[in-house]
């Protein structure tokens, strides 16, 4: 997914729950993701070459590294984490056939009502994601070449799967959607995660960024 779409995802999902500097360490970490050596032999980050496996483990460490830095009043570390989180889930949506695979089994054709966490979608054997068919899918996403070389690419490449923007076609907002919902849900199921856990209700509030306030669930 394009930077722009995922810090406008992430803001519309968290600005209320976090405070702007909070926010902002939660963004950085996200987009940062799309650095240059986050995209070379880190599949598993973007959920690209169908490293599902591997993509939900690394959710799964950063989680982990979340809730323990939050322990410790590591609040920056924990935020990190979680805007690490939060690129990998958006960029599964974007990434995937998930949005395809659930249109065909539906007649609903709003974005807004995709079910982001349907089952059968999430373990249908079908479910994939593009191949990186190695740098030219990098040259394929340069302004001015992507409109030539992405109709010579293979139907199962990155380059021709991809919803990252509104270029991408009709797809797009769901998959914007989806991505829109997941990360609430990140959210809202961390602040419960925690508070199973017992963390004091002023470490979350710290982590948070607003202190002052009440914990929102």
């Amino acid at each position: 997914m394009k930077s722009r779409y995922h810090i406008e995802i992430t803001k519309r999902a968290l600005s209320n729950q976090f405070s702007q500097k909070a926010l902002y360490t939660i963004i950085k970490a996200n987009v940062r993701q799309d650095r240059i050596q986050y995209q070379i032999g880190h599949d598993h980050i973007h959920f690209d070459n169908s490293s599902f496996e591997k993509g939900f483990s690394y959710i799964q460490v950063q989680k982990d590294k979340l809730i323990h830095a939050i322990s410790l009043d590591q609040h920056d570390i924990a935020r990190d984490a979680l805007g690490k989180i939060t690129h990998s889930w958006q960029d599964f949506y974007s990434h995937s056939n998930y949005v395809r695979l659930w249109l065909a089994t539906t007649c609903i054709s709003t974005p807004r009502e995709i079910n982001h966490d349907d089952v059968k979608i999430m373990n249908h054997p079908d479910l994939k994601s593009g191949k990186i068919y190695g740098i030219i899918e990098f040259v394929a996403m340069l302004p001015g070449l992507s409109e030539i070389i992405t109709p010579m690419m293979p139907h199962d490449s990155h380059a021709q799967m991809n919803l990252d923007s509104p270029k991408s076609g009709h797809m797009f907002p769901f998959a914007y959607w989806a991505a829109l919902k997941r990360t609430k849900d990140i959210y809202n199921q961390l602040i419960v995660e925690l508070f199973g856990l017992n963390m004091n209700k002023q470490t979350i509030l710290n982590f948070k960024g607003q202190s002052d306030q009440e914990v929102k669930v």
